[in-house]
């Protein structure tokens, strides 16, 4: 094969390896999904604080309601069996109002059960998430860490392969190389294949006997018919002289 098309396979090989890297930088874990859920938490535990402080300042303004309606029905307790009064209507009065006062109290002390247990289940809440973001801050400081591991070692090796590339494309006309390269951009960045036999290795088709016996004799530039690719005889026949 000439010297031409011998670098325009380096260059295939080199970009072959370079997509592969690309593609595994691609791949890699870089922790979107830790970062995302990390959000989610942090989101729910704001809202979840909040209505936490939202239940204990209701907790507290029922509590001392509570507590003042609890006084002024012990004072007509007092008022009502203490003596003190002996009017039929006003003693009518104080037990109305003390049963009025024993009702608005129930309705207090059911309201402070159902926040007491909408507490806990608030400082539950909180107590998991916060684990569960403790945790997934750890984890996501590892996969970033193992990403800019890996990662460093595959852009250091895609620079590497990206400047062999440009050496071996050096010593192809210009012409040619953007042959390869039109093709390459519409063939699944495979531009130019060996044959080894009678079949063109990038779409598996049998080629014409023509072009095998031109390849076999030397000729360069030539195409499959079938996926357009430029074809190089390779290694498995040697040219004819």
């Amino acid at each position: 094969m000439s010297e031409e098309l011998a670098s325009l396979y380096d260059i295939q090989q080199a970009d072959t390896e370079i997509a592969r890297h690309e593609e595994a930088l691609s791949d890699l874990d870089a922790g979107a999904g830790l970062a995302a859920e990390i959000e989610t938490l942090e989101g729910e535990l704001g809202d979840v604080r909040k209505q936490l402080e939202e239940a204990e300042n209701e907790n507290l303004d029922r509590e001392l309601e509570a507590k003042t309606l609890e006084e002024k029905r012990k004072r007509f307790q007092d008022q009502l069996y203490g003596g003190s009064v002996r009017n039929p209507r006003q003693l009518t009065d104080l037990h109305q109002e003390v049963e009025m006062l024993g009702r608005e109290i129930g309705k207090l002390e059911d309201r402070m059960l159902e926040l007491m247990e909408l507490l806990e289940s608030l400082r539950a809440g909180i107590s998991s998430r916060e684990q569960r973001l403790a945790e997934a801050e750890t984890q996501l400081e590892a996969v970033r860490a193992e990403y800019e591991r890996k990662g460093g070692r595959l852009r250091e090796r895609i620079v590497e392969l990206k400047a062999e590339r440009r050496d071996h494309a050096a010593r192809v006309g210009p012409r040619l190389l953007k042959r390869y390269e039109q093709i390459r951009g519409r063939a699944g960045n495979l531009g130019l294949v060996k044959v080894t036999g009678r079949n063109c290795l990038g779409c598996m088709i049998d080629l014409p006997q023509e072009t095998v016996k031109a390849l076999r004799a030397g000729r360069s530039g030539l195409t499959c018919d079938n996926c357009g690719r430029l074809l190089l005889w390779g290694e498995g026949g040697e040219a004819e002289q």
